[in-house]
């Protein structure tokens, strides 16, 4: 999960292990995509990046945005964990939410809105990622359904933290090949890595377990 701390101190950032955080001026601007569910960060130079989480000092609204104060970062980090726990692409305070940063966050104070819905098929189990010709032993989750509109099926999930395919992800290696046992290779792509070392991963078509 990508965090972008705008206009905050460099030392924050090594409190988020496990994030991808990236540290951005503070005269940066930025805009949410309800498409994507992510923020465009464009920098003073011109230069743009693509984050899930905005941290700023500045007053923002927005899903998965939090503003900076004094004492509130352990729980803005503590937000971010409880994210990825429920698996979510977006985080947003309920409307009756008295949030109080003396305390833990609670889950009832947020409304979480999951990656994908409406899932048709599941698999659970062991997996073969291949990557530039080297083959690697995983676990994955995936799952996936048809979309209504044009037919197509999407599949997507989880691959299980391994510091192969973590490395992979960070050095850019995000095409890859998928197959479970009795099946074919299916091309997929890894799109996040969690505070957890899990690797997101997505495709289309014809996905690596049985559909028919």
């Amino acid at each position: 999960m990508k965090v972008a701390l705008i206009g905050l101190p460099d030392r924050l950032a090594g409190k988020l292990p496990g994030f991808d955080v990236v540290l951005l001026d503070g005269e940066s601007s930025y805009e949410f995509d309800t498409r994507t569910d992510m923020w465009t960060v464009t920098a003073p130079n011109g230069r743009t990046t693509a984050a899930r989480i905005i941290v700023t000092p500045r007053p923002v609204r927005g899903p998965n945005a939090f503003r900076f104060e004094d004492n509130n970062f352990r729980y803005i980090a503590r937000c971010l964990r409880m994210m990825g726990m429920q698996d979510a692409r977006r985080i947003e305070v309920q409307p009756f939410a008295r949030i109080s940063y003396r305390r833990k966050p609670d889950p009832h104070d947020y409304v979480f809105t999951p990656f994908e819905s409406d899932v048709d098929e599941t698999h659970r189990g062991p997996a073969v990622l291949t990557v530039d010709g080297k083959e690697i032993g995983v676990e994955v989750h995936l799952m996936g359904h048809l979309q209504p509109i044009d037919g197509s099926y999407r599949w997507y999930g989880r691959v299980t933290a391994h510091p192969e395919v973590a490395a992979l992800y960070r050095n850019g290696h995000t095409d890859v090949r998928v197959r479970i046992p009795g099946g074919r290779d299916r091309t997929g792509k890894l799109t996040e890595l969690d505070p957890w070392g899990n690797v997101r991963i997505t495709g289309s078509g014809r996905p690596p377990f049985p559909y028919p």
